[in-house]
């Protein structure tokens, strides 16, 4: 018959605390990758780019924003049409200005990613929707007048959270 051993009040305390400590550590990691993951999310935006570039002493950034995206839609015996979808590049661009660039010049091309075509119903001829987007390029020059103190929106959501 084996023998249960009760562990005292001190050890039943000390492996509570340990456990607490493991769990503490465990928690903290996971703090810690998370705010990772979102510094690197944020470093990949084109504000992230423009605070990377203007850390290494760039003159000039570069960077595009997708303006508009079009899905082709085609509907049979009734025609071909378009869904548009649009984005306001504004905040962004202000964004990168405040990491210490101003805007020289934006440019727009649209990139036409495929096409579809049905032949009319009951006539001749085609209906041919275009799938694509608009592209927003914008040219920046060094300006240390814009610089404002570089938050870090990843370390924000920390805070906010716990």
């Amino acid at each position: 018959m084996a023998l249960i051993s009760k562990k005292s009040p001190e050890q039943q305390a000390q492996a509570a605390a340990e456990k607490a400590r493991k769990q503490q550590e465990a928690e903290d990691k996971r703090r810690a990758d998370q705010l990772e993951r979102e510094r690197q999310t944020f470093m990949n935006t084109p504000v992230g780019q423009a605070r990377q570039s203007f850390e290494r002493g760039d003159l000039v950034f570069q960077c595009s924003i997708d303006v508009m995206s079009q899905q082709a839609i085609i509907v049979a015996m009734v025609g071909s049409t378009t869904a548009q979808k649009t984005s306001d590049p504004v905040v962004v661009l202000n964004a990168v200005c405040h990491e210490g660039w101003e805007l020289v010049n934006g440019s727009f091309v649209f990139v036409e990613q495929g096409q579809q075509s049905r032949d009319k119903f009951m006539s001749s001829g085609q209906n041919v929707a275009i799938k694509g987007e608009t592209v927003g390029y914008y040219l920046f020059k060094r300006c240390d007048e814009n610089r404002r103190k570089a938050n870090e929106p990843w370390a924000q959501n920390a805070t906010a959270d716990g």
